[in-house]
């Protein structure tokens, strides 16, 4: 009997030392407070309707005993969706930090349409109860409400500044109709989609305010990632086309303009493709005009001119310098029918890169190339000879800097006033807008020298 009770007491002492061992395990000190890996949450500008890639929170405990956070959740949670400790949902009770250790919330934005044209704050806070009281975290991002398209057909139409577009589909224009694009407007295309015109496409940018196409990850992750969207096609119904400042990347194409004959015309000024996986411009059966155009950083050719076609181009850089993948191709490739009786046409241009020869010619009585930089080794320059007049051959132009696509000359350019003035006076003005007869010889490329000393 009397070790009986002995061994009731023991026991009755050993659980009254767990319990108390348990309630003091625990930091209860009202004015501790928890460490947060960052000091608040942002999104890039989200559009409405898309969820958003996913940031992490890292919240410490840095005490010397564990903590017992009773509630964690959102003060609003209308467009913020939480995972805590691996379990999707806004609200989690009684979560157990041990001393030293840490717990991982993951956080997702899904903005709703509002109906407004301008972008528009989202904020929220997330909710920390522990000791009796509340700690606040913020989340505050930017939402911009789109313009979707239920079909995929498109007939005569003005797309506008308003609002940006976001295509999740291939988007056609329909054979007789019109799209123009007034300046400012921005399209942003979803993975494995385009924009096909089988009529007549208008885009009216400016010089303070292009055209934009491109991805719709705005994440900084994906800025001059090429492949991320299909590009723009132009078909055989498709016969008059002009584009003036827009400014399209990273798609797989930048434009693809097929015919099966050749009175289909498309005209570009001051407009800027840039990293596409496979080529720039391409052309088959197409009439092309351009000036001040900039075509850059493509993992095939920067232009493909193919079938028959006339080609006149003035004031432009072709310039690649890919490095994701290995690349053969020239910089810019004539391969016209050896019987076409239309002729390519280049003055004051840069036909530059990485490889040792840039200009690819298969019909050299068509050519006339004046006033250009061009990369090309001896042989090649030999056998095309009669189509150069006044043109450079191999020397670096000195941009300001293209691995940021800042082709802009610096003041040690071979560049600077070697541009044949009859060519530059019928676009008087550069890329940026400036210039080309303020001085006594116009630049050669996009870009006129502006020496900002004097």
């Amino acid at each position: 009997m009397r070790g009986t009770i002995c061994s009731i007491l023991i026991l009755s002492f050993i659980f009254l030392i767990t319990a108390c061992d348990n309630k003091d395990k625990f930091n209860h000190d009202p004015n501790f407070k928890l460490v947060f890996s960052k000091d608040s949450i942002t999104f890039d500008t989200i559009f409405s309707g898309l969820p958003s890639t996913t940031k992490q929170l890292k919240i410490y405990n840095q005490s010397s005993h564990s903590i017992l956070i009773s509630e964690i959740s959102l003060e609003d949670g209308n467009n913020y969706q939480l995972n805590i400790n691996g379990i999707n949902g806004n609200i989690s009770n009684e979560i157990e930090i041990a001393s030293k250790d840490s717990l991982y919330i993951f956080i997702q934005l899904n903005a709703v349409d509002i109906d407004q044209n301008a972008p528009h704050i989202i904020e929220d806070r997330i909710l920390f109860t522990i000791n009796s009281k509340v700690e606040k975290f913020l989340l505050k991002s930017w939402a911009q409400d789109v313009i979707r398209f239920s079909e995929n057909e498109l007939e005569t139409q003005d797309w506008t500044q308003n609002r940006p577009y976001y295509i999740d589909k291939d988007l056609i224009l329909e054979e007789n109709q019109r799209l123009s694009i007034q300046a400012g407007t921005k399209v942003y295309f979803q993975k494995g989609t385009g924009l096909h015109i089988k009529g007549e496409l208008n885009i009216e940018g400016s010089f303070d305010e292009p055209v934009f196409f491109g991805s719709y990850r705005k994440e900084e992750l994906y800025k001059d990632v090429p492949g991320q969207w299909e590009g723009l096609f132009f078909h055989s119904e498709s016969k008059d086309n002009f584009i003036s400042h827009l400014q399209l990347e990273n798609a797989i194409q930048g434009i693809n303009a097929q015919s099966e004959v050749d009175i289909n015309n498309l005209e570009i000024e001051y407009s800027q493709f840039s990293n596409f996986t496979k080529t720039g411009i391409k052309t088959q059966n197409f009439n092309l005009k351009m000036h001040d155009v900039i075509v850059s950083n493509c993992g095939e050719q920067n232009v493909l001119l193919k079938g028959n076609g006339d080609f006149e181009f003035s004031h432009c850089n072709f310039i690649n310098y890919w490095q994701i993948s290995s690349r053969t191709n020239a910089c810019f490739s004539y391969l016209e029918n050896e019987t076409s009786a239309k002729s390519l046409k280049i003055y004051n241009s840069i036909i530059f890169g990485s490889n040792s020869n840039e200009l690819d010619v298969n019909n050299i009585n068509n050519i006339e190339i004046k006033n250009s930089l061009i990369k090309l080794d001896n042989e090649k320059q030999n056998i095309f000879s009669s189509g150069f007049e006044n043109c450079i051959f191999n020397t670096d132009p000195k941009f300001i800097n293209r691995h940021k696509h800042n082709y802009n000359l610096n003041k040690n350019s071979i560049l600077i006033d070697k541009a044949k003035l009859d060519f530059a006076t019928f676009f008087p003005l550069d890329f940026n807008g400036n210039s080309r007869l303020s001085d006594t010889s116009p630049d050669i490329g996009c870009f006129e020298f502006i020496n900002e000393d004097e």
